[in-house]
């Protein structure tokens, strides 16, 4: 499994995050707390509380091009 902290400040963040990965096909669930949804699901994705850490995850190792598009919501990983 491969996670990756999401950070985002408003709804406008929370829509752009959810336009920016409905471009890619990956099975991706984003987490927040114990409530987990659909990272393709626009009312799933609305239903977060953006004042909890988001956390992105998928099954496997995404590919660069998918990186490059998310980095600006990406927390840096120490």
């Amino acid at each position: 499994m491969y996670t990756l902290p999401i950070s985002v400040i408003n709804k406008n963040g929370l829509m752009e995050i959810f336009e920016t990965l409905s471009h890619f096909s990956y099975q991706m669930m984003l987490r927040n707390g114990d409530y987990s949804v659909d990272a393709h699901s626009l009312i799933g994705v609305f239903s977060l509380d953006i004042r909890k850490p988001i956390e992105l995850i998928m099954d496997h190792e995404p590919e660069e091009e998918f990186l490059e598009a998310i980095a600006k919501f990406t927390l840096s990983r120490v």
